[in-house]
């Protein structure tokens, strides 16, 4: 009696052993997303924008979650104003807000300023409408900048990559 006990404890070890194995092998797909996007921002000043963003997102029924970083430059042609922003944002689910962070430099060919801004917006389908405040290096002379701006932005996907990951 008491080896078949032994033996049904080490059965069940070992078999329960299996089935968590089982549970770790399971596919993670996920797809890439690149290509450029066009936008315009609106604060105290109207700005183009253009350049590149990267996501990744993870396929899930429940929360998939997306994360994006991306780089572009803006111009502002009344007040001869470049700006070059670079970022990252996440999307924790499919019908969240996205929160994230931009650093930037703001430039009218004299003097430049730096500044790093949090930013939260909403994406749906490929626009991407972003709110923030850009706390930037102070200027006395280069004062014709967004500093609080809104802004909306289109993605041409032109590369996806779907990804087939076993879980480790």
């Amino acid at each position: 009696m008491k080896i078949a006990s032994i033996l049904i404890t080490i059965g069940f070890l070992l078999f329960s052993g299996v089935a968590f194995s089982q549970k770790k092998s399971l596919i993670d797909p996920s797809v890439q997303k690149l290509g450029p996007y066009f936008g315009i921002q609106q604060g105290r000043y109207t700005v183009g924008e253009i350049g590149m963003e990267f996501q990744h997102k993870d396929i899930r029924l429940k929360k998939p979650k997306t994360n994006a970083a991306h780089l572009g430059l803006g111009y502002n042609i009344p007040n001869n104003a470049l700006q070059i922003n670079g970022g990252y944002w996440h999307k924790p689910s499919r019908f969240d807000l996205t929160y994230g962070a931009d650093i930037c430099l703001r430039s009218d060919f004299d003097t430049e300023r730096f500044g790093i801004s949090p930013v939260i917006g909403y994406k749906v389908f490929g626009f991407h409408i972003r709110a923030g405040y850009m706390f930037l290096t102070p200027s006395t002379s280069f004062i014709e900048t967004n500093t609080l701006f809104i802004n909306l932005r289109f993605i041409l996907v032109n590369r996806r990559n779907f990804n087939w990951n076993k879980r480790k």
